[in-house]
């Protein structure tokens, strides 16, 4: 019978306090609960894993489906896309200009003081299959410039997409004045409306 030998580790009291915690709200021993972590950290170590990066990448897809994300393979949704804009251009590019316009309110609603930079953290966020995303204002604070990389997105994706950067824009009151898209790429500008101009409505750059 083999003995299980133990030893003493110092940790800070801080950390103890809250395995401590930790321990009795799941019903378990301190001593369980160190060693499931000591474990846990093991596992990711022996499977390349860095605990930090594995934690945001929890997060995000926590954050993601309260959003109302769903998982999708990517070239069903690329299909999909594509029956629907094959079926009628003008239905299809509406349908994401809405889902554009409720994104960009219920960032509005969420973070009224800073909707662009929420939406921007989001996109960056989950929008997986592109190479280059980028939203900014322009040098003089007139303008927001989006502009996307995707080089897996045909000609009608990158429309679709771009319908749904107008709705977002639209829907925190800028005017979009500029917008092309094609095989992998999309470029959309936003423009303050002269309300704006006084700070209203949209935070400053």
């Amino acid at each position: 019978m083999v003995t299980e030998k133990r030893k003493t580790f110092v940790a800070r009291e801080d950390l103890l306090r809250t395995i401590s915690e930790i321990a009795r709200e799941n019903g378990k021993s301190l001593y369980e609960t160190v060693n499931e972590i000591f474990e846990s950290a093991i596992l990711f170590q022996k499977t390349g894993l860095k605990m930090d990066k594995a934690l945001e990448d929890c997060g995000k897809m926590r954050a993601a489906r309260e959003a109302g994300y769903i998982l999708c393979l990517e070239n069903l949704w690329s299909e999909i896309n594509e029956v629907a804009y094959s079926a009628s251009r003008a239905d299809a590019s509406s349908a994401w200009r809405n889902a554009g316009l409720w994104f960009g309110k219920k960032h509005v609603a969420g973070q009224p003081d800073g909707c662009l930079a929420s939406m921007k953290k989001e996109l960056e966020s989950s929008l997986w299959n592109v190479s280059e995303f980028s939203m900014k204002w322009d040098a003089q604070g007139e303008r927001v410039e989006i502009d996307v990389i995707a080089p897996r997105f045909s000609r009608n994706q990158s429309e679709l997409f771009a319908s749904f950067f107008e709705g977002m824009l639209s829907a925190i009151g800028l005017c979009v004045n500029h917008r092309e898209s094609g095989c992998g790429f999309i470029r959309v500008v936003g423009r303050r409306q002269a309300e704006q101009k006084r700070g209203d409505a949209i935070e400053k750059p």
